[in-house]
């Protein structure tokens, strides 16, 4: 029998955990390769700029200020300590990715610091999805198998509280750009039908996310980021008390906030149910699956608590995925969930 996941040894975690420590702290995060600050001779005159590569690999340069300008010297100064900050950062990333922790692409990278330094976490949005889930794992201090995923899911639960904390109201598609990974809106069917996605090259796709009031698939407007999402009937749950993270990323690392692990394992577990014919069950499974077998053995009572909170239509909802949830852990050896997930879920019972 195979396990679901293995443990990091304890040094890891500790490395993790710290890491995470450092990059909550960062007052922004360098989009793109850290670089570094040089100065540009124009007409005699010199100007600070930070040189870089951006997430699609270009040379880059970012203007800064003229020498010898207070606010400029300040401000290089700033992007000096960052740039050391964030290769080291990017450093201790790698040697965690090389012992089997999750880390994002550049461009994911990227993107997800733009929704940083525009104060998106701060404010409300959680990251959802296979990039929460590769955070969860690194969370939980467990390697499992990880998904490779282009899509980049950003979900609200509530109007973001951008400009009551000192944030000022922002344009995603302005946020998106400042990534500078190339995104364009994915046209409707109908041109009378607003966007709710935008799509870079190859499958990189970015989606704007919401709970919807009922129990259909809709469209909502987000006023504060000037957007639409789409509106799913079972988000509202996931998005509750979620939890602060980070995000590894090849450049260094960002803090983001993500779904509570037992949250994520019974959202997993209603998505079977609701994709129809689709070759993503069987990820949304394992994910299920491999977080619930860590949480039966660390937090039990998680699970319990948060399966209570779920409304009748949901615990119905996630019968199939736990169904093929426990097929899966049966064939491995992790009896505490298999006994567990029989428990929490009585119609399993009667299969």
């Amino acid at each position: 029998m195979t396990s679901l996941f293995t443990r990091h040894a304890m040094l890891l975690q500790t490395t993790f955990s710290e890491l995470k420590r450092q990059a909550s702290e960062q007052a922004f995060v360098l989009v793109g390769t850290p670089g570094s600050v040089g100065v540009r001779q124009v007409k005699g005159r010199g100007f600070y700029y930070r040189q870089f590569y951006d997430a699609a690999g270009r040379k880059s340069a970012q203007y800064i200020g003229p020498v010898r300008s207070p606010e400029a010297e300040a401000r290089a100064e700033a992007i000096r300590s960052q740039i050391a900050l964030a290769t080291a950062l990017a450093k201790e990333a790698r040697g965690l990715a090389e012992r089997g922790y999750v880390r994002a692409d550049a461009r994911t990278g990227a993107i997800v610091a733009s929704f940083a330094n525009h104060g998106l976490f701060r404010a409300g949005a959680t990251l959802i999805g296979s990039h929460a889930y590769g955070a969860l794992l690194n969370e939980l201090g467990v390697r499992a198998a990880a998904f490779m995923t282009e899509d980049i899911d950003l979900a609200r639960g509530a109007r973001l509280a951008l400009g009551e904390r000192g944030e000022q109201k922002v344009a995603f598609a302005d946020v998106l750009e400042a990534s500078t990974v190339p995104l364009v809106p994915v046209p409707a069917l109908s041109p009378k039908i607003p966007s709710t996605s935008y799509k870079g090259r190859e499958r990189l796709r970015v989606d704007l996310l919401v709970p919807s009031g009922g129990a259909e698939v809709g469209i909502k407007a987000v006023p504060e980021l000037g957007a639409h999402a789409t509106a799913l009937p079972h988000l509202r749950a996931l998005l509750e008390e979620p939890i602060e993270s980070v995000l590894l990323t090849r450049e260094g690392a960002t803090a983001i906030r993500v779904p509570r692990p037992e949250a994520f394992v019974w959202h997993k577990m209603q998505l079977p149910s609701l994709r129809g014919a689709s070759d993503k069950k069987r990820k949304d499974v394992l994910q299920a699956s491999v977080l619930f077998a860590v949480l039966a053995e660390d937090a039990p009572g998680a699970l319990a608590e948060s399966l209570a909170a779920l409304s009748a239509p949901a615990r119905r909802r996630l019968v199939d995925g736990a169904t093929q949830a426990l097929r899966l852990i049966e064939a491995t050896p992790h009896e505490r969930a298999l006994e567990l997930l029989v428990d929490l879920v009585p119609a399993l019972r009667r299969r």
